[in-house]
């Protein structure tokens, strides 16, 4: 039994090694998901205020504008792509996406090592939200209905 080593100076650094980077993982797993969940939650309320101004306004230009500049303005480490308004009879549409990079460094080498699919490590976010055309909240058209 003289021969067994009790000594137990190296393991707990290896039991460091190995939860830290679980744990480092575990912590930007959490930080990536929560913006892609914020970030996710404010291209669909710049969808919403794009088909609202359309419908109150009936500017498409302007609600465009509304939809881009909030979108701008709120998010976070996501480039805006595009946002987009239209009316088709009676509703508003409002369409918004961006693109937000992944934040984990390699990510695209890691799903993609030979670089030759179309996967670019991003995440796209398209909203869309639709509304009815209020007419009576229209400057000139408040008179007809009070």
């Amino acid at each position: 039994m003289n021969g067994l080593r009790t000594d137990s100076r190296g393991s707990i650094t290896l039991e460091f090694a190995i939860c830290g980077i679980m744990f480092i993982g575990l912590v930007m797993c959490l930080v990536v998901t929560g913006l892609w969940m914020y970030n996710t939650s404010q291209v669909k309320q710049a969808a919403r205020l794009a088909a609202v101004n359309a419908a109150t306004t009936g500017n498409m230009a302007e609600s465009r504008e509304v939809a881009l500049k909030y979108m701008r303005k709120t998010l976070i480490a996501c480039p805006v792509k595009n946002a987009e308004v239209f009316s088709v009879q009676d509703d508003g549409y409002g369409v918004a996406e961006a693109e937000m990079e992944s934040l984990f460094p390699g990510f695209q080498k890691l799903i993609d090592p030979l670089g030759r699919s179309a996967i670019n490590g991003r995440v796209h976010i398209r909203k869309e939200a639709v509304t009815v055309r209020e007419y009576r909240f229209r400057a000139d058209s408040r008179d007809k209905f009070n």
